[in-house]
């Protein structure tokens, strides 16, 4: 995803984002984007798109994940706190990954 216009692909994630029906049956299947599109300099639109989703619930840990990204502080506590510093690692493992890729083309 590195280098491209990634419009496409948060318009995308938009529209995934606000529907329930998808929220629910592909939610492994979004966070994996959110993650991808945050690794390559989009985590404050990703967050909006979550944060704008009728499922914000569901995807709070996703959501606290990219603010701890981003510098932010978190009110999360507990098993939410341990999932957004996952998800937070998420994120960079795949920044390293994005880096690797580039340094080996």
């Amino acid at each position: 995803m590195t280098g491209n216009n990634h419009t496409h692909h948060l318009l995308e994630l938009d529209a995934f984002f606000a529907d329930r029906t998808i929220c629910r049956d592909s939610f492994r299947l979004l966070i994996h984007f959110a993650i991808r599109l945050a690794a390559v300099g989009h985590a404050a639109e990703v967050l909006a798109i979550v944060e704008r989703s009728p499922e914000v619930a569901l995807f709070q840990p996703l959501a606290d994940g990219l603010r701890l990204h981003m510098g932010h502080s978190i009110e999360a506590t507990g098993q939410a706190r341990v999932l957004a510093h996952q998800i937070t690692g998420k994120i960079y493992d795949e920044m390293a990954a994005n880096q690797g890729a580039h340094s080996i083309a």
